[in-house]
């Protein structure tokens, strides 16, 4: 076809209906997720067409197309230039994706920015929740915990959404807590998502509970609650496995090495995620690290002893 286009296009010079066709043909490669010829195409329309009122609305697909090839530096500008065009007309979109990337890529502050920008551009609900939730991710980054609280308190009360928003703002309550120190309110808050969620915030929520069992010494009580997150949320890899290795902890916390090893090495021969074999198997290795020191050290006493 782009054969066959170019070659009328030769022949027929001063034929404005063809602009509408290039437009189209470009559009379809983005729509067929061929995304390196979309950008391609467009590009090569705007060299075609400078003068064309489609030019921004290019720039959008151009930039979309590197969105999700996850090119984000080749996207992140041209949103940034769509976003301060008052003739585009999806200007809450480009921010909303300025802000995603610059949170993606570790730029927490710039996020904030953008995400306090996405909530006073926001015309929709699910705008308004990306917005609170961006802000509520952002600034728990940062460590400004109180402002965690603020926006997850701002989702419960206005967010309503859908249960996933609710469970994920009852459990950043949890969270916000929990990083202050103050276990007992996280614990309060994170009982809270469990009674509504079933979901990967609930799965969080059980995981978080026993590493506050951990970290306050309650051995049993942590045993009981990663145990049950396996039971419970088995659908969940990723905190399945983290739950086994705290109880592999738990273990060495209670000087059952032997428990902690045998949990440590059943993760590595059998469990699905690679990055939690990896983790189990650098515990398990510092495990026999601490044994050979602690072997060396007796042998060293044996030896002044004898003498």
């Amino acid at each position: 076809f782009n054969k066959h286009l170019t070659e009328f296009k030769a022949t027929n010079p001063e034929n404005k209906g063809l602009e509408g066709v290039e437009f189209e043909t470009a559009k379809n490669l983005f729509y067929s997720q061929q995304y390196q010829k979309a950008i391609a195409s467009f590009n090569n329309f705007k060299a075609g067409y400078p003068n064309s009122g489609r030019i921004v609305e290019c720039d959008y697909f151009i930039a979309e197309s590197y969105y999700r090839l996850k090119d984000f530096n080749q996207a992140l500008p041209i949103y940034k230039s769509l976003s301060n065009n008052m003739s585009f007309t999806q200007i809450p979109k480009a921010v909303a994706r300025i802000a995603e990337i610059e949170y993606a890529q570790g730029n927490f502050a710039n996020a904030v920015s953008s995400f306090y920008r996405l909530e006073k551009l926001a015309d929709s609900k699910k705008e308004l929740f990306n917005a609170w939730s961006g802000l509520m991710d952002s600034y728990y980054m940062l460590g400004t915990y109180d402002s965690v609280t603020t926006y997850a308190n701002v989702i419960l009360e206005k967010g309503n959404i859908n249960a996933g928003a609710q469970n994920k703002a009852s459990l950043y309550l949890g969270k916000a807590a929990m990083a202050k120190g103050d276990y007992e309110t996280a614990k309060d808050e994170f009982l809270n998502t469990l009674n509504a969620a079933r979901d990967e915030y609930g799965a969080e929520a059980k995981y978080l509970l026993a590493e506050i069992f951990y970290l306050t010494k309650e051995h049993t009580q942590c045993k009981e609650t990663a145990i049950g997150l396996s039971n419970d949320f088995a659908a969940y890899d990723i905190w399945v496995g983290k739950a086994f290795l705290l109880l592999a902890d738990n273990s060495l916390a209670e000087d059952d090495a032997f428990q902690a090893k045998a949990t440590l090495e059943s993760l590595i021969q059998h469990f699905p995620l690679q990055s939690i074999k990896d983790q189990a198997k650098a515990k398990l290795a510092e495990i026999e690290k601490e044994n050979l020191k602690k072997e060396a050290e007796i042998k060293a006493d044996t030896l002044d002893n004898n003498r």
